[in-house]
């Protein structure tokens, strides 16, 4: 299993797999999202005027030995704007974690992280409709699973966990599957899913949407695909677009990502 591993070089974040020992991984990453359509608390897509997000981003792990990681992800620089309304921007929220590797079976890999996001960002920027962040502290504890496919070449890796979240919002849980391959040489395809659920998915007290995805009961499905070229060893730059399905409470429309990962 190890010598399989070794040919596939892990580009997922905070995946089934442990970083070795003293090991790393940093990704650098810009995300941006121009979306004409709001999904309201009660599941209805509606028109608005032309809302827009960038983000700068920063996301690191680290073996502190063979099964135990520790992991940062934060939004580095968060800056939204509704035509005809104004701009906001300012640093997020950032989030704290740890994964502990659990005893495999067979191909099979399990892992376990908790991660805490801590509420860095600021709530109130445009008048509480372009936040920076939620304003809130939020938890999640994921059970992750992966195994190594065709010989190596590939891995299929899933999650799922229950997630806590601060100042009266409903909780609920979290979830992401990928399916990746080494397509040729230095390039890699990976068709990612993830989504957030509450349990209770009633429109509750939110009677208006919001595009930043912030308030209660946001709901969405995210899936797309990812490409990865690396660029020399333990250098690669990433590509990713996604859509979005069964949102709630949150602009809807696609969104780009590009991302620039060094390992080790």
């Amino acid at each position: 299993m190890i010598a399989l591993l070794s040919l596939v070089p892990l580009p997922a974040e905070a995946g089934a797999w442990n970083r070795p020992k003293h090991g790393f991984y940093l990704k650098t990453g810009y995300n941006y999202l121009r979306a004409q359509e709001l999904a309201t608390p009660a599941a209805d897509v509606v028109a608005i005027p032309p809302f827009t997000k960038n983000e700068a981003t920063l996301y690191f792990e680290y073996g502190l030995s063979s099964r135990l990681s520790v992991i940062l992800d934060s939004i580095a620089y968060r800056q939204s704007s509704i035509e005809g309304f104004e701009s906001a921007a300012g640093i997020g929220d950032t989030r704290l974690g740890l994964q502990w590797q659990l005893p495999g079976s067979g191909r099979f890999v399990f892992a376990v992280r908790a991660t805490l996001q801590f509420p860095v960002g600021d709530e109130t920027k445009g008048e509480s409709l372009l936040p920076t962040g939620s304003g809130i502290y939020e938890g999640e504890v994921v059970l992750g699973t992966g195994v190594s496919l065709w010989s190596g070449r590939g891995w299929a890796q899933a999650g799922i966990g229950p997630l806590s979240r601060g100042g009266g919002l409903r909780d609920g849980f979290v979830y992401d599957a990928q399916l990746g391959r080494r397509l040729v040489g230095r390039v890699l395809l990976m068709i990612n899913v993830r989504g957030v659920q509450p349990w209770d998915t009633a429109p509750g007290s939110a009677s208006t949407g919001s595009a930043a995805g912030f308030g209660d009961g946001v709901t969405y499905v995210a899936y797309g695909p990812s490409l990865i070229i690396e660029l020399a060893r333990g250098v690669a730059l990433q590509l990713d677009v996604d859509g979005a399905t069964n949102v709630r409470n949150i602009a809807k429309g696609p969104t780009y990502r590009v991302g620039l990962s060094v390992s080790r």
